[in-house]
């Protein structure tokens, strides 16, 4: 097993979670004008991925790779529920658990060998995320955590801008630029990422969190959050 090709795959936009129904909170941004060319959009995804993203989904992936490591089982299930009650807008608690759920489903139906500890999580886990379960997966897997962290950032950083491209929506070159853009940002993720401790977990964006409540009272919509 080619671990490097692994964790390209399931950090592929085709791997089967549904991420492409999902903008968390970017298309009311969008329908109120506050995300409309290539230059809002980069503030969006700077400030987006510095806050509720590094704060809730990297921390989380974080967190539950090195409980894996202690097969610390009580404190993974304890972060995922914290996730779940300070994620005040409904869609984004909603999705969150489906991309949970997806990823541990195609995960399960692959023919791989994580260690035993996986199995007994999938046996526990009521309320998984996306990067809570990543996190367990790749530490079952013996994926190195700051491999696995650049991975699940650009590839979802890569998705957010995706929709911005077909949502607002801008040139496949405008989309490109803006990637390159980031690469800053991420840098500065990361280094922050290193010093932040259980006690930072879900420090989010009220902003965001209201504009992903307004989401769920749109005329139109596009994706499901």
């Amino acid at each position: 097993m080619n671990k490097d090709f692994l964790l390209l795959q399931i950090n592929d936009a085709l791997f089967p979670i549904g991420s492409y129904t999902h903008s968390f909170g970017l298309e009311t941004y969008i329908q109120m004008h506050l995300v409309k060319d290539a230059q809002s959009a980069l503030k969006y995804l700077q400030a987006n991925l510095s806050t509720q993203f590094l704060y809730t989904e990297l921390l989380s992936l974080k967190l539950t790779h090195q409980y894996t490591q202690t097969q610390d089982l009580d404190k993974i299930l304890d972060i995922e529920r914290l996730i779940c009650i300070s994620t005040s807008p409904m869609e984004l608690r909603s999705a969150n658990q489906k991309l949970g759920n997806r990823f541990l489903k195609t995960i399960k139906i692959l023919s791989l060998s994580p260690k035993d500890f996986f199995h007994k999580y999938l046996e526990s886990a009521n309320i998984p995320t996306h990067s809570s379960a990543y996190g367990v997966f790749c530490a079952c897997m013996e994926l190195d955590l700051k491999t696995a962290v650049r991975h699940y950032l650009y590839a979802q950083s890569s998705n957010m801008v995706t929709n911005c491209v077909k949502t607002i929506p801008l040139s496949q070159n405008d989309g490109q630029k803006i990637l390159l853009e980031l690469q800053k940002t991420f840098e500065e993720i990361l280094q922050k990422l290193d010093s932040l401790n259980e006690k930072h977990l879900c420090a989010s964006s009220i902003h965001n969190d209201i504009k992903a409540m307004q989401h769920e009272t749109l005329y139109s919509r596009l994706y499901m959050s």
